[in-house]
């Protein structure tokens, strides 16, 4: 049996053109339309007062419940539409509803859908992804996991040996390498790779 996690903002949804625009406006920044950051705090762009008040101006517009897909999502439904496939994402629980929205909106179709990663937004430890998997997957399973984050990636991991772990590449992750961990240049790769996985899987039954 397989199962299937990914992460949302920077994977299923284009987070980042988004995000970037709305920066851009909002402080009237003097970068080029299509600016890619190198740096996960946009360091680059903003104080790190800025970036607070961008990041909750962000939160509370439009623009956050509008994010474009990085597939289309009958693809991606037609592929992984006949296993559980489970959503997990770093954002304020508060707004997951929101994000809800925005998946229903672009087409998607998931199985469960959860909050968890290395932030945490309650002053309490933070519920890590690998946590969140560990509630889900079950014996024998096989799954696979897709983050922009390399450290979701290796959280992963560490939890989950025989975890298909892929990064999708960004200009903030491009320095990061691990021998068991793949990375995907587009969604090309990892239709790919699961394409070949759930037909080794089919075979055996």
């Amino acid at each position: 049996m397989l199962r299937f996690f990914f992460d949302i903002d920077g994977v299923l949804l284009d987070f980042e053109t988004s995000y970037i625009r709305t920066l851009k406006d909002y402080f009237q920044l003097d970068i080029p339309d299509g600016y890619r950051t190198e740096d996960w705090g946009y360091s680059d762009m903003l104080s790190a007062e800025q970036f607070q008040e961008g990041w909750d101006y962000f939160l509370n517009s439009e623009h956050f419940t509008q994010l474009s897909p990085l597939i289309p999502s009958a693809l991606f439904n037609g592929v992984f539409g006949a296993y559980p496939v489970h959503f997990i994402t770093n954002i304020p629980p508060q707004y997951l509803e929101k994000r809800k929205q925005n998946l229903h909106n672009a087409g998607f179709q998931w199985d469960s859908l959860h909050c968890g990663g290395f932030m945490s937004y309650d002053d309490k430890p933070p519920v890590l992804k690998a946590d969140i998997i560990h509630q889900l997957v079950k014996e024998q399973e096989i799954l696979l996991f897709v983050d922009d984050h390399p450290d979701n990636c290796v959280n992963v991991l560490e939890k989950f040996s025989q975890a298909k772990v892929w990064l999708m590449s960004r200009p903030f992750n491009r320095e990061f390498t691990h021998s068991r961990i793949s990375r995907a240049n587009d969604w090309d790769h990892i239709i790919a790779f699961s394409r070949k996985l759930i037909a080794s899987v089919e075979n055996k039954h």
